[in-house]
């Protein structure tokens, strides 16, 4: 195991009062294990997407280079050193509802992971991909993820990540989309596991008419610290965004939520929206919001919000009163916040492993 620092991450684009203490995540000395072969990988691919493992100093930049991540170090790292990297491309005029499913799996002997993913959608494709990281015991572990999505014209990417890490595993996870013409990308994020989550995603829309979709759910126990930092830059005409969030902390839990909506000079009719509720199981859990927004062009629209609170008593009251339990009443709550954002997913086997884990986080605690 070595010692390493991480200070400084995940900076907001805009710093703001540095007594609210969100502006950044220092989380400072951690015991990271050597990043060394990573061999536990399962991958079901589909007909018309190509999956083609990289090799460490063979990747050749793609399009442009982009400044986005948790920290220029950890991107580094993901594009230097990874010990596990795919290129995906889905075929021009390729359309498969079908998902392309990549599962990293954590034990003893594979804890460490640093991987690089490059997906690219040509013109007129559509494809999903899901992507799991998932223990397998309790051996400390070690994640750092990134992401580039390209959307090419008229092309419609869906990538879900999910988290089913255990609770003594670091998650660090940089995605970056770009998007043209027409293009569009969803992004779907599951956090349900990890001793520290830290989640950048940045959405370029570059071309006219473009759309960037954030849908994202967590739940924190125990200890655990959540820094989610979103942002999406509109830059083509007519362009749009949505970023919603959900969440749920119990135990000693902390969430901080950074959402960013820019408007370029440029962007005119443009639309952005941005939403994140937190819904706070116990009196120990702590959550920060910062929802942004930043505008350079008057013809356009945002909006933005963040809030945080108890459990509806009411709604617990109603539902005990039919029969169930506290615990069982609690379940039914945070269920019908997050299945929206689970059913966007679309393959039944993921969904019902995922409720299956919402289950056991909230039962647990």
């Amino acid at each position: 195991m070595k010692a390493i620092q991480f200070n400084n991450l995940n900076k907001t684009p805009i710093r703001t009062k540095s007594w609210v203490n969100i502006n950044d995540i220092s989380l400072g000395e951690l015991n990271v294990g050597e990043i060394k072969k990573f061999d536990n990988v399962i991958i079901k691919g589909i007909e018309g997407v190509d999956v083609q493992k990289l090799e460490n100093n063979k990747i050749l930049p793609l399009y442009r280079e982009f400044q986005y991540g948790i920290s220029e170090d950890l991107i580094n790292q993901g594009k230097e050193n990874f010990n596990q990297g795919y290129l995906i491309t889905i075929g021009r005029n390729i359309k498969n509802d079908e998902p392309v499913i990549i599962e990293f799996n954590f034990d003893k002997d594979n804890s460490s992971l640093v991987d690089n993913l490059i997906i690219v959608g040509e013109e007129n494709s559509k494809a999903s991909i899901i992507v799991k990281y998932k223990s397998l015991d309790d051996s400390n572990g070690y994640h750092n993820g990134i992401c580039t999505i390209y959307s090419k014209k008229n092309s419609e990417i869906k990538l879900t990540k999910v988290n089913f890490l255990n609770d003594s595993t670091i998650h660090f996870d940089s995605n970056v989309s770009d998007i043209e013409e027409d293009g569009k990308v969803d992004f779907i994020s599951v956090d349900l596991g990890g001793k520290y989550s830290i989640y950048n995603y940045h959405g370029d829309l570059v071309g006219d008419k473009s759309a960037a979709n954030i849908n994202s759910i967590y739940l924190g126990s125990k200890d655990k610290l959540i820094d989610i930092n979103y942002i999406v830059t509109h830059k083509g005409k007519r362009s749009n965004s949505n970023i919603n969030v959900k969440g749920a902390l119990q135990g000693e839990a902390r969430k901080a939520f950074k959402g960013t909506l820019d408007f370029k000079t440029g962007a005119a009719k443009s639309v952005g929206a941005e939403d994140e509720y937190c819904m706070l199981l116990s009196k120990e859990a702590r959550a920060k919001a910062m929802p942004v927004l930043l505008c350079a062009e008057d013809d356009v629209s945002g909006e933005h919000a963040a809030s945080s609170g108890r459990i509806d008593e009411n709604k617990l009251f109603y539902l005990m009163s039919r029969g169930l339990s506290y615990d069982e009443a609690k379940i039914v709550i945070v269920r019908a916040a997050f299945n929206p954002i689970i059913d966007a997913i679309g393959d039944n086997d993921v969904i019902e492993e995922i409720l299956q884990e919402v289950d056991r986080g909230l039962k647990n605690e």
